[in-house]
């Protein structure tokens, strides 16, 4: 006797362009040798995941995602370890783009963060992601995205959510969830604003 209601939502467009990437699962990949003449960019993307700008190129490439409204989103490592940020990106594209329950991170909460933000730093491990936040003097840490993976029980992801929002300004954000099948022992995505 009813039907039920179809919603139309937009299928969310990414792009991603990241060194030694070959390719992507979910989103549209843009090899970084030719980011900056790439076609891709003048497409009606949700956002756009790059690392491993030079100071010029991110310049270029922030005015031109700026003229076409897009996100351009600049993940940073403290380390520089280029496999963190591979790990951070992908399994944040995995999740955005999944199913899994709970379906919690959006790229609005991406965009958000990017947006009340500096830098953004890309973290695999929670004490890392901990260890960094006690000693960092950049400025303050105004938010984070944090996704548990694999075996993590109930308690330590509570336990992790409470020592990361310790270190978060009181104003601030932590979008947490599940992606059980995430490369790493984590993902953690801290904003620092200065």
């Amino acid at each position: 006797m009813f039907e039920p209601a179809e919603i139309d939502m937009d299928e969310l467009k990414l792009a991603i362009s990241l060194p030694k990437l070959d390719s992507v699962s979910n989103g549209s990949f843009i090899p970084h040798e030719n980011i900056e003449s790439s076609p891709l960019l003048n497409s009606k993307f949700d956002a756009f995941f790059v690392s491993g700008l030079f100071p010029e190129q991110t310049t270029t490439l922030s005015q031109l995602c700026e003229s076409c409204s897009l996100e351009m989103v600049v993940f940073e490592s403290p380390s520089n370890d280029l496999a963190v940020i591979h790990d951070v990106v992908l399994n944040i594209a995995d999740k955005l783009f999944s199913d899994e329950m709970p379906n919690n991170i959006d790229v609005a909460d991406i965009r958000n963060l990017n947006q009340s933000s500096e830098y953004l730093f890309a973290f695999n491990s929670k004490n890392l992601a901990l260890d960094f936040m006690e000693a960092q003097e950049l400025g303050v840490v105004i938010g984070g995205i944090y996704l548990a993976h694999g075996s993590t029980d109930l308690n330590e992801y509570e336990t992790t959510n409470k020592k990361l929002m310790a270190h978060i300004s009181e104003n601030g954000f932590l979008c947490s969830s599940f992606h059980f099948p995430g490369r790493s022992e984590c993902t953690i995505l801290l904003g620092v604003k200065r």
